[in-house]
């Protein structure tokens, strides 16, 4: 008599997938960091002006991640809607940790 347990493995294809896209995800956002080139990536932004841009004060670099927030806010309202675009959200992403860093490294500087 073969005995069979009493309960069905777990089916693990959703917590891989989500490892994998987690894996990717930080990956991209990694990458990102790398190649981020602050003056282009803050140019489309067009609130900021090149002085806020080139500025190297704490000010300034808040003035920035108010625009990025405002427009990872914007970017998180499109989610499930055609015109929202991953890559675009992604870069915001990349945009807010390189000038969050950036503004810690202001701060502790002065």
């Amino acid at each position: 008599m073969t005995h069979r347990p009493v309960h069905a493995p777990q089916d693990d294809r959703p917590a891989r997938f989500a490892a994998k896209a987690g894996a990717a995800l930080d990956a991209a956002l990694a990458a990102g960091l790398n190649a981020y080139d602050r003056t282009s990536a803050l140019a489309r932004f067009h609130r900021l002006s090149a002085d806020t841009i080139a500025s190297e004060s704490p000010d300034a670099a808040r003035a920035a991640l108010k625009e990025i927030e405002r427009a990872m806010r914007g970017e998180r309202a499109r989610r499930g809607h055609w015109s929202y675009d991953l890559n675009r959200h992604i870069s915001l992403l990349v945009a807010h940790r390189a000038e969050t860093a950036r503004l810690h490294r202001l701060l502790n500087r002065a």
